[in-house]
């Protein structure tokens, strides 16, 4: 008889035991932290309602949602974000008495614009050329956010936290721009030839401010043929009077005289622009 109690005691422990480990004792969201790039984009929650040893519930009550900000973001009945405009929010998992919080934080970014789109890296290994990255919002204008460079192929080239792309081997790679999930990539094309020569055109400009002057590089190998279609690495000597982009481009900001300067490999040419 008293092992029968005995047996029967141990029952219900172990009973109550199993019973008490089955209640919800907390709630695992992944991800912790959100970051959501752009308005009207989607991402989702993933929710797991825990026992008291750590393990998932075999059959978990529903998981309610809601946002402390719904114009921030919006959350639905099964865990899934949209972003409604730029602004940071806490998103709550609650089931009964417990609950957990996820912050998330929107982004207005649009897109990623990459300059110049395609490249041609004439010289030995190791010469190198700037991209140029503009992150945009919704509505077009040019926000501060760092994008992440990356090179599809670094035995062709590689390319710095800048943007500036080295050249290592023969080839083509694509260089990729990236904020979130938002990408563009550039086409960059390595040709190894040695270069003899450069042509910067026109040696000297004159510009007002406000107004823009574009500059011609024509590259030429040892044989002194023209390497068609070679990229330059552009600078001025003075931006606060003229400022070039990636492009050859260069625009009068104030009054003076600067020097744009264009390298390709290890040759450097040079060309004067008068702003007024």
């Amino acid at each position: 008889m008293r092992k029968r109690l005995a047996a029967t005691a141990v029952g219900v422990v172990a009973a109550l035991t199993m019973a008490c480990g089955q209640r919800p004792a907390s709630i695992q969201v992944t991800p912790t932290r959100v970051k959501i790039y752009g308005i009207e984009r989607p991402m989702r929650l993933a929710a797991r309602v825990l026992d008291q040893r750590g393990q998932p519930l075999a059959q978990a009550p529903p998981i309610n949602w809601s946002s402390s900000k719904a114009d921030v973001v919006e959350v639905d009945a099964s865990g899934r974000l949209l972003s409604k405009k730029e602004g940071k929010a806490a998103v709550t998992a609650t089931v009964d008495r417990l609950s957990t919080q996820v912050a998330v934080e929107v982004l207005d970014v649009k897109g990623v614009e990459v300059s110049p789109l395609a490249a041609r890296l004439v010289g030995p290994a190791g010469s190198a050329l700037p991209l140029q990255a503009v992150v945009r919002n919704s509505r077009d204008q040019a926000i501060a956010i760092p994008v992440t460079w990356s090179s599809s192929d670094e035995r062709v080239a590689t390319v710095s936290p800048d943007g500036v792309v080295t050249s290592v081997g023969a080839g083509r790679a694509t260089v990729v721009a990236k904020v979130g999930d938002l990408q563009t990539g550039a086409e960059v094309n390595v040709d190894t030839r040695l270069v003899s020569k450069l042509v910067l055109l026109p040696a000297t400009a004159l510009v007002h401010v406000g107004d823009s002057q574009h500059y011609q590089i024509s590259v030429y190998g040892p044989d002194g043929r023209e390497i068609e279609g070679a990229s330059a690495r552009f600078a001025s000597s003075d931006p606060s009077v003229a400022s070039v982009d990636p492009a050859g481009v260069a625009s009068g900001k104030k009054s003076g005289v600067a020097t744009i300067r264009a390298q390709v490999g290890n040759l450097t040419a040079e060309a004067t622009v008068i702003v007024n």
